[in-house]
């Protein structure tokens, strides 16, 4: 785990890119915002945003909608992309983990402030928060064993602000390790209860 850290750690810049081919894609498959966002595991306002004129797309954003689509991911950015022909090579795409984009935002931000403090929080761009939702449910969704687990979130969370905490010159303290382990349960918990994975509230 602390290889994958550290990797993650250090790709915190924009993916150097030749276009931006998300809107054209989301219109040839016949996909409003909202519904390429549901695809995603995103929110609408991010599809919305990653879609404006001159964004650079991130690494996850590349894979994310490459992955929504079912489309090799240089046709996310390349500058000659048939779109017609895309579509009938696409592949079946599988159904998205349903896990709350909204919650496990919340559930980041509040873990970041609680380690890393306020100010290290409200320093998050919307698209810093945004790609770390989407690294979080991809390591949800590609973990061993059974994705609606309470450890897999945990593990998942766990990852993800670790990743956000050390890019950002994070110094734990002597009971940091405590104290995110206590932490990321009722995190992992409140991430389970609104997304539609695992036992209901009634049975938690």
């Amino acid at each position: 785990m602390p290889a994958i850290v550290e990797m993650l750690a250090r790709k915190t810049g924009r993916v150097a890119m030749t276009g931006n081919n998300v809107r054209r894609l989301r219109v040839a498959f016949l996909l409003t915002p909202r519904q390429l966002a549901a695809r995603m595991g995103a929110e609408t306002s991010d599809v919305e945003r990653i879609e404006a004129e001159g964004f650079e797309l991130s690494e996850e954003w590349i894979i994310a909608v490459a992955r929504a689509l079912g489309v090799p991911e240089s046709a996310v950015t390349s500058p000659k992309l048939d779109v017609e022909e895309l579509r009938l090579c696409a592949t079946d795409v599988p159904m998205p983990t349903a896990l709350c984009p909204t919650a496990a935002r919340h559930a980041l931000l509040a873990l970041v402030a609680k380690f890393g403090g306020p100010k290290m929080a409200r320093a998050l761009d919307e698209d810093d928060i945004a790609r770390a939702v989407q690294n979080f449910r991809r390591f949800v969704e590609t973990g061993e064993g059974d994705v609606a687990s309470l450890s897999r979130l945990k593990q998942a969370l766990q990852i993800t602000v670790l990743a956000c905490l050390q890019s950002r010159d994070f110094a734990p303290g002597p009971n940091f390790q405590a104290d995110l382990e206590e932490a990321l349960s009722g995190a992992a918990e409140m991430v389970r209860r609104f997304s539609r994975i695992g036992p209901g509230p009634a049975e938690g």
